[in-house]
């Protein structure tokens, strides 16, 4: 079984992917790349089934919602964007 440097990754992945402050802490919680051109940048990072949050309030904006519930019930992990900001 091999392990990951998740830390090491990012930044190996940062600079050919040209990824944001937040790509790289969501590569370095862990989370996987995955492509989606119709996500931000067209990318989306996911972990245990929960999608990464960049900014929540400008997703609960686009998303036209008001609750941290409303964003859990659609997949994404809230309780990781409050660890990490």
């Amino acid at each position: 079984m091999s392990t990951y440097n998740y830390k090491q990754v990012a930044v190996i992945l940062g600079k050919q992917l040209n990824l944001n402050k937040s790509e790289k802490l969501a590569l370095e919680s862990g989370f996987d790349i995955v492509s989606d051109d119709a996500a931000y940048n067209r990318r989306y990072f996911i972990k245990d089934g929960k999608k990464w949050i960049h900014n929540i309030d400008a997703l609960k904006r686009q998303l036209k919602i008001s609750s941290d519930d409303e964003l859990k019930n659609k997949g994404y992990d809230v309780d990781a964007y409050y660890l990490n900001i």
